[in-house]
């Protein structure tokens, strides 16, 4: 007791004067924590989340930097990525900001008596693994980032706009194909050729995957577009978003409906692992899906679509004054504002098209109906949902940011189905509602929780970072503005 009391007094006595005690080297279990600590800040200096992890990080760097300095500079560290942590969770899915402002972040008074009682019990280092996820993932994608901040500083191709490269062609610009397929750990084959190989294009088709590109092997203006992608912004990119992960993760159901936005995917996952996964359609840039919380507490087979005023404006006014029997080819019904239908002739329509047009329209069931065949009703107030589309051919696009906000899936008579059975559905009433074309509404006796996120890199669980369009321009590296304000605002 009288020697923690003596340590505390003399932490104390050095915190007041700048000089805090040698907490990071004395044991071996401090020194592990001291390594794990700057792997830590690192991280987040990569991500740019905010500009004193980026000091702290070059600062810790420094050639012959003291001892008591180091120990003043983890100490501090500590304290900033918990307040990091402590910020970060406090903001809900969809607004953790991590593409936007840098976090200001400030060490909390009082905050090295903690971890010296640590020390004392040869706990330092479980404190400093506290402060990370616990999944594989994350592991994977520090060291993921840590490769390619090695690579940060090498000259980058710049690929600029030449002929399509095709297996078999000869072309200068395949020797800077193979060192950047190289760097990224994608080819392992020649170093130097200027001729497009077998052996290169197992490694282009790869790439292309990974990038969510059609893996033909071509290397046109997309897949260029990826290859000049420079290491530091690839770093960045996948830590902020293994940061959102951590972040949404933490939210999650045991079984859920998980929608990422730019990988254009729906995944029904399970303790078990994933029980279905589809391509899906979402919101363009200027109809944006939004990043949320609900959950699926309808099915709806052959649903009418009651048109959104926004969408009546911007598209199908436009239709209906071009064509004014556009709505009797589609199956629209027309409702004035006292919910009186409404029997226009076509030249009539057209005229209408061309005013205030204070009338509702619904689209009637049936195979051209906008929503398909299915609606899954979502809980918001946003009018968000998923639903079939008549429109299959758009799912084989390799970029679907093609619809008003709503989610389009593909296979939605096999998810309705399973979310029929899971959901506890009278089965017989659902089957022959399928059959009718009528609209018919089932609510699930089980909700089933849905997460619509915007995750667009990613580490699988072999190591493989994967990479994705910032459709959104949610991440914040297409002009690197939090460098830009980290420059200005804090001169380092």
């Amino acid at each position: 007791m009288i020697k923690r009391l003596c340590l505390m007094a003399i932490f104390w006595t050095l915190g007041c004067a700048a000089q805090p005690m040698p907490l990071w080297k004395a044991v071996q279990d401090q020194r592990r924590a001291a390594e794990e600590l700057t792997l830590q800040l690192a991280f987040l200096s990569a991500a740019n989340v905010s500009p004193q992890f980026h000091s702290l990080h070059q600062n810790l760097s420094l050639p012959d930097l003291p001892v008591e300095e180091r120990d003043r500079l983890l100490l501090l560290g500590f304290q900033l990525i918990e307040q990091f942590n402590l910020q970060l969770s406090e903001r809900p899915l969809g607004s953790d900001g991590l593409g936007e402002a840098p976090f200001l972040l400030m060490a909390s008074e009082g905050g090295e008596y903690p971890l010296l009682k640590a020390a004392e019990q040869g706990r330092l280092e479980q404190r400093v693994l506290d402060l990370i996820p616990e999944a594989m993932v994350y592991r994977l994608a520090r060291s993921r980032v840590a490769r390619l901040m090695e690579l940060a500083d090498l000259a980058w191709p710049e690929f600029d706009p030449a002929p399509l490269l095709e297996p078999g062609d000869a072309h200068p610009q395949v020797d800077h194909l193979r060192w950047v397929l190289t760097q990224l750990g994608d080819y392992q084959g020649q170093v130097s050729g200027s001729l497009y190989d077998e052996g290169l294009l197992l490694s282009v088709q790869a790439f292309q995957r990974r990038h969510g590109l059609v893996a033909d092997g071509v290397v046109g203006p997309r897949t260029r577009a990826w290859l000049r992608v420079s290491p530091r912004v690839r770093a960045q990119r996948l830590a902020r978003n293994t940061l959102r992960q951590w972040h949404d993760r933490t939210r999650f159901a045991e079984s859920y409906l998980l929608v990422n936005i730019p990988e254009y995917r729906l995944r029904w996952v399970t303790p078990q692992g994933e029980k279905f996964s589809t391509r899906v359609i979402v919101g363009r840039n200027s109809r944006r899906t939004p990043r949320m919380t609900t959950e699926v507490v309808s099915l709806v087979v052959n649903p009418n679509w009651n048109v959104p005023r926004s969408i009546i404006w911007r598209d199908l006014l436009p239709k209906i004054r071009l064509s004014g029997d556009y709505l009797t080819r589609q199956r629209f019904d027309a409702y004035d504002r006292q919910g009186e239908p409404v029997q226009y002739s076509a030249e009539q329509w057209q005229l209408a098209a061309g005013g205030h047009f204070p009338y509702r329209l619904s689209q009637r069931p049936g195979d051209d109906n906008a929503l398909g065949r299915y609606k899954f009703h979502l809980t918001n107030s946003k009018a968000i949902y998923l639903h079939d589309t008549p429109e299959k051919q758009l799912f084989d696009r390799s970029r679907r940011a093609l619809s008003s906000g709503c989610v389009r899936v593909e296979g939605a008579d096999l998810l309705a189905r399973q979310l029929a059975f899971e959901g506890e559905v009278d089965l017989k009433r659902f089957n022959h509602a399928r059959g009718l074309g009528e609209t018919r509404w089932f609510r699930l006796k089980r909700p089933l929780p849905v997460y619509l996120v915007y995750w667009s890199a990613w580490v699988s669980h072999n190591g493989v970072a994967h990479y994705r369009r910032d459709i959104y321009h949610q991440d914040g590296d297409a002009d690197h503005k939090n460098a830009i304000a980290m420059r200005s605002t804090f001169g380092g």
